[in-house]
């Protein structure tokens, strides 16, 4: 599988993200909380994900987007080993909690973690 993130892999419904919000199931590991939900539509890729980094604990644009930018620079390398891990179709909601910058490193090994967690909880 090419590592590339594509348009089609973003969360953008309004409808999904208020279900997945209300009714979705969760996993925890700092810094991230993982917001999920299966869906039942047949789609290109197992997995449509939003990423969101809280205006309370960034309150600088600029530092809101090189978080959101690092994040989905490790989703997107690393993606392809989750890929086929996964028995159906999920709606994502990727929250960073954190305060503080993290670099690249640390995401990745969190990242990691968290997106582990949550395949022993789909199967």
């Amino acid at each position: 599988m090419r590592q590339t993130f594509h348009k089609n892999e973003r969360l953008r419904s309004k409808v999904v993200l208020e279900e997945l919000v209300t009714q979705g199931n969760s996993v925890k590991k700092y810094p991230f909380v993982l917001v999920w939900k299966k869906l039942d539509v047949k789609q290109e890729f197992p997995i449509k994900i939003a990423f969101s980094v809280s205006k309370k604990r960034f309150p600088l644009a600029v530092d809101r987007n090189v978080m959101k930018r690092r994040i989905t620079e490790v989703y997107r390398t690393n993606k392809a080993d989750w890929y086929d891990k996964l028995p159906s179709n999920y709606a994502l909601l990727l929250i960073y909690t954190s305060n503080k910058k993290m670099n690249t490193i640390d995401l990745e090994s969190k990242l990691i973690s968290v997106f582990n967690r949550f395949i022993v909880d789909v199967e």
